[in-house]
């Protein structure tokens, strides 16, 4: 211990053991509470308080009780009253619908359906009446009727007892798929008016179907290939079946060619009046599908018995199936252009010629040979002696085909992966104009390319591939304008010297026809102008014809509509000339060029024509002499 400590710790000592200690007085802060004695009289008064209080609480205990008691006993006696009268009250969960009917049913062959209503209730039920909805494809067991909707009077049922009742009907439709009627009870309760329901449903499943289809599409196909699409009907029923429709769903892009079997109606429904039992039909339809690549298409068979509405289409389906094909890159690719468009569509300005060149390239990747592209051409526009076939291309002119194979073009013999080229052929149409011999309305070429080939298939067979397009021309019509002049002849009195003199007015008839060759018009106007020395006079024949004139612009419009094909509008008007000394020894014009514009119906397209303008030269009047033109002094 440091010194300093302990000399600290020993003067310490020695003023705790003097003789003059004298301890430290601490003055208290807080002084104490002077403690009060309660008088007596005090605590009886607060005894008194507190057995008023007991009291009190006691009294509120017993008056608590009391009411609780009372709740109870009224409580016990509503729920008596609520037991006892409500064996009165009628609950449609107290009535029960039983539904026995077959799981799976064998389609076109009858069968029974139970329905038995119980009424649990403690009171009876009146005018109970039950009401089944079937979906389509049911009929009556007794009368082979359609059965959409069926109504059985069950009358009053009584406290606690059941009613039954059964239906017998037949069911058609396709295989594998479920049916759900609806079953409703209709009833009132005793001295109401108010109708009561309850519904319920069942199912049923059709296991089979008295005829049995298989439709046979190739799983893949390339857009433009020709494929078959084969439909087998096989008989299931040991009965004859009669009147029977076959109906086909072509997918989208599907064009028919013929069917080995004569349809019934359009392309694409067949008739079996009579199938005997377990015999087949086969009915086998050609034509080429076209799509984008990877593109799924479905085809739809159905069969079953025609409709009392339209005997053309299936009342009641027996069956139906659906396949699907898959489009996919042609091994062998085409595409045509006709004179620069891709567009399977081309427009073809009037007796211009067509030049068509046909792309061609092996997509597989493997060798193809033997290749053969044919042309097929049709339509009466196209003038067989202007055909030409370029690249060994060789044209059949008894059915209108060229062709291009290894003969002409060494080519065809073997393609490579990816190779690829082209073959071309151009042809003209006949004269179609307003001066040709015949008229031919709606004028158009169709070309379908086809090419084929052979390649070794994944199981190293040979097998073919084929590739269609199908390419259109469409040519413009002929709609020509002639417009004249007249002062003699026409439907208006002209008036004024002859020739025509300075300051002083003349009159003249202006007459315009509008003609049209091949395609009807649509939309068709004629405009010109007036020079602002010539007058409108305001007279248009016939009237009402269209012809209307804008004094701002001096502009003259005819609005002749549509011209059908082969057919022409005319009309007229009547201008004033008011020549001056400056056109002296000439022959002022009457009007402005002539326009006429049109939109070709067939074609989509606007079509046009324009003429110079009309002079006092008034060559088309026939009893106008040539020195009548120019103004004389």
């Amino acid at each position: 211990m440091a010194d300093d400590v302990k000399s600290k710790i020993a003067d310490l000592e020695k003023e705790l053991y003097s003789k003059d200690f004298k301890a430290l007085q601490v003055e208290e802060s807080l002084k104490p509470k002077e403690a009060r004695a309660t008088p007596s009289w005090d605590i009886a008064s607060d005894e008194r308080l507190f057995l008023d209080a007991r009291k009190r609480q006691h009294r509120t205990m017993k008056k608590f009780v009391f009411i609780s008691i009372m709740f109870f006993i009224f409580a016990a006696g509503v729920a008596g009253f609520v037991w006892y009268r409500g064996t009165n009250i009628i609950s449609s969960e107290n009535i029960i619908i039983d539904i026995s009917a077959p799981i799976t049913i064998n389609g076109g062959e009858p069968f029974e359906t139970r329905f038995t209503v119980t009424n649990n209730n403690k009171v009876p039920i009146e005018s109970a009446k039950l009401f089944i909805e079937y979906p389509s494809g049911f009929y009556s067991a007794l009368d082979n009727s359609e059965l959409p909707r069926a109504a059985v009077e069950l009358g009053a049922i009584g406290a606690g007892q059941s009613v039954v009742k059964s239906i017998g009907a037949l069911l058609y439709g396709e295989e594998n798929t479920n049916k759900e009627p609806m079953v409703t009870l209709e009833y009132r309760t005793t001295g109401s008016n108010a109708i009561l329901k309850k519904t319920e449903s069942f199912l049923l499943r059709i296991a089979s179907s008295p005829v049995s289809l298989v439709l046979r599409v190739p799983k893949e196909a390339s857009s433009g290939q020709e494929i078959d699409i084969i439909a087998d009907i096989v008989s299931n029923s040991r009965d004859p079946i009669s009147n029977l429709l076959v109906s086909v769903v072509y997918p989208t892009g599907f064009s028919f060619i013929n069917s080995d079997t004569s349809s019934l109606y359009g392309n694409d429904t067949w008739g079996i009046s009579v199938l005997e039992p377990q015999e087949k039909r086969t009915i086998k339809i050609h034509g080429v599908i076209e799509g984008q690549e990877n593109e799924e298409k479905t085809s739809r068979l159905s069969v079953g018995t025609p409709s009392t509405k339209d005997e053309r289409f299936i009342g009641v389906t027996y069956n139906s199936v659906i396949e699907s094909i898959v489009i996919t890159r042609p091994v062998l690719g085409i595409e045509v252009s006709a004179n620069g468009s891709y567009l399977p569509d081309t427009v073809v300005p009037l007796n211009r010629g067509v030049s068509v060149d046909a792309y061609w390239k092996n997509n597989n990747k493997t060798k193809i040979s033997d290749v053969v592209i044919e042309v097929k051409l049709k339509g009466t526009a196209i003038d067989r002696y202007t055909v030409y076939a370029s690249g060994g291309g060789f044209y059949q002119s008894v059915d209108d085909t060229i062709i291009w194979n290894k003969i002409g073009d060494k080519r065809f013999e073997t393609l490579d992966p990816g190779e690829s080229g082209s073959v071309s052929f151009s042809f003209s149409p006949v004269a179609l104009g307003l001066d040709a011999e015949r008229l031919i309305k709606n004028p158009q070429i169709i070309f379908e390319v086809r090419a084929r080939a052979e390649r070794v298939s994944e199981t190293s067979a040979q097998e073919q591939v084929a590739t269609f397009v199908k390419h259109s021309v469409k040519f413009e019509t002929d709609l020509r304008l002639i417009a004249r002049g007249y002062f003699f002849t026409g439907p208006f009195e002209n008036i004024g010297p002859l020739p025509p003199q300075p300051n002083i007015e003349t009159t003249y008839t202006i007459s315009m026809t509008a003609r049209n060759s091949s395609n009807s018009v649509s939309n068709t106007t004629v405009r010109t102008s007036l020079p602002l020395y010539v007058k409108w006079m305001n007279k248009v024949y016939p009237d009402g014809e269209g012809i209307t004139y804008n004094a701002n612009t001096h502009e003259v419009v005819w609005n002749a509509g549509r011209i059908i094909s082969g057919g022409s509008r005319d009309a007229s008007f009547q201008v004033s000339l008011l020549p001056s000394i400056s056109q002296i020894n000439s022959a002022p014009f009457l009007t402005g060029d002539f326009t006429l514009t049109g939109t070709d119906d067939y074609t989509k397209t606007e079509v046009s024509d324009k003429i110079s303008a009309i002079t006092t030269a008034l060559s088309s009047d026939g009893e106008f002499m040539p020195n009548y033109s120019n103004v004389v002094q």
